[in-house]
Formats: C-alpha cells, sequence, structure tokens
C-alpha cells in the first residue's frame, strides 16, 4: 500500500452509540489520555482534537491568529507572574486564553484575551482567581499549600500586566462572565 493514506476509524456500531451518547465520546477520551499520556500533553491533545473539529465543520471555529496576536501584545509574558521563558527562539509555557471561554460563545477579540504562564492559565480556568477593573483577585476558597504564597497570593490585590494596545484591554462584560461563571467563592482581597 505505498502511497496510500490510511485512516483509523470506529466501528458502525461504536459510532452509533458515540452518536447517541455523546458523553460517552469525553468519557472515553479522558480514559485514553489518564491511561496512556502524562498530564503535561493532555490539553495539548485536547486542543488539538478540538482543531481537527474545527476544520471539519463540527463546530464554531476559532481564529487561529488570536494566539499569536494575543501573545504578541503582552510581549510574550504571563498577564500575572510575568514569566517569559523560551527555549532557543521559542517561547514555552505561556497560553492565549479566552476570557469568556470558547464554549460559552466567547469571541475570537483581543479584548477577550489573556497571555497567563500554564499554571496560571489553569488556575483561572478553575476560578482559584479572577481579574476586575484589572487586579488580580484571590478565591478565599483557594487552600494553603507548597507554593501557595509563591504562586498565586503573591499576586493577590496588584494589577495584572496589560497589553501593550490599550484598546486591546481585557473588556468589562467579559471579565464580569469569567467572575460570575467561572470564579470560585469571594475574593480574598477586598478593595
Amino acid at each position: 500500500m505505498q502511497g496510500a493514506t490510511r485512516r483509523a476509524g470506529f466501528s458502525e456500531d461504536v459510532q452509533a452509540a458515540l452518536s447517541t451518547e455523546p458523553g460517552l465520546i469525553a468519557v472515553i477520551a479522558s480514559r485514553l489520555l489518564e491511561q496512556h499520556l502524562p498530564g503535561s500533553l493532555h490539553q495539548d491533545i485536547l486542543d488539538a482534537v478540538e482543531r481537527i473539529r474545527e476544520t471539519s465543520g463540527a463546530s464554531r471555529k476559532r481564529d487561529p491568529d488570536f494566539r499569536r496576536r494575543v501573545l504578541t501584545d503582552y510581549e510574550y509574558r504571563c498577564a500575572v507572574c510575568g514569566f517569559d521563558v523560551m527555549l532557543g527562539s521559542v517561547s514555552i509555557a505561556l497560553d492565549a486564553v479566552r476570557i469568556r471561554w470558547h464554549q460559552a460563545g466567547g469571541p475570537d477579540e483581543e479584548t477577550n484575551g489573556l497571555a497567563p504562564c500554564v499554571l496560571h492559565h489553569k488556575m483561572f480556568d478553575l476560578g482559584a482567581f479572577t481579574l476586575s477593573d484589572g487586579v488580580i483577585l484571590v478565591s478565599d476558597r483557594v487552600r494553603r499549600t507548597s507554593g501557595f504564597h509563591e504562586t498565586l497570593m503573591a499576586y493577590d490585590g496588584r494589577a495584572a500586566r496589560e497589553p501593550r494596545r490599550p484598546d486591546w484591554r481585557p473588556e468589562p462584560k467579559y471579565l464580569d462572565w469569567h467572575g460570575r461563571k467561572v470564579f470560585k467563592g469571594e475574593p480574598r482581597h477586598r478593595r
């Protein structure tokens, strides 16, 4: 079969089960990732699968240039801690996130973007902290553990780094959404 393209797939009965029970896909994907791959790769794989779905027309498409625009405007530095490690000429462990998630109708606009390092990205998505008027607010539900002060509390009540372009600052409506729908508990920092 030289030159032929091979493609993996499921049998018809498995495809039927997956189409009638969409939640089954998430269960299977989660188990495959947990049993066969290190946790540090899980999100990269899920993002790649999402890109494949988007190009197949299975969901609302994301703007492939969003990440580059946001990271460039934040000068490839974490908006929370300033992290900016490079491996050769490539920035590593830095993300461009949508404040109002893509799944919740968040647009691929710079004013819905933020550039956190991977650690602060995960904490932001889990609701450990939010932003209000550009100020970092840490949840009162976050428990103290090793590294708690250095990685999170040190930034409580401090201003987040802003993008270079003032007109690309995070929109209050997206920050409000994050504060209502994602942020857990109450802010520790009282202004």
